[in-house]
């Protein structure tokens, strides 16, 4: 052994033993716990107190404006077993909000459907209720304060 092998610590093999990939063999694999579809049953939900969606949806908004005082949450008993959701923010927020290329108002949704899927049957929606075009900067592209459009 050379002293550059000596002063470094032991290599570990963190492979699984039994050939680790999915077709590598038995031992590994992503199924190997007898996972998979269950038939015969619904699984049990968990018991315990409902979700407030609507105050769920509205600390997210809040955590992300700037001015979480002009936010604005109402939850509206659609049909059914249906809840739409509608934020109102102030228009310097609305792209916080829906984040780049929309992620963060699709991640909130996700984090609703979520929590909405103890409910069985139940859906919810969350919508944006500011209209694109109510705030500044929504204007029409190459439109001038004339009421002229740029060639």
């Amino acid at each position: 052994m050379s002293d550059v092998q000596r002063s470094q610590p032991p290599r570990r093999d963190f492979r699984r033993a039994g050939g680790g990939g999915p077709s590598r063999g038995p031992g590994g694999g992503y199924n190997r716990g007898g996972g998979g579809f269950r038939r015969g049953g619904e699984r049990p939900l968990p018991s315990g107190p409902g979700v407030d969606y609507r105050a769920m949806v509205e600390f997210v908004a809040k955590s992300l404006a700037e001015k979480p005082d002009e936010v604005t949450v109402d939850a509206f008993e659609r049909g059914g077993s249906t809840v739409a959701i509608k934020v109102k923010l102030a228009d310097e927020d609305v792209g916080r909000f829906i984040g780049k290329a929309g992620r963060n108002i699709e991640a909130l949704r996700t984090l609703v459907r979520v929590a909405s899927s103890r409910d069985r049957g139940k859906r919810v929606f969350v919508d944006l209720a500011n209209q694109p075009g109510d705030g500044p900067g929504f204007g029409r592209r190459g439109a001038r304060p004339g009421g002229e459009v740029k060639a």
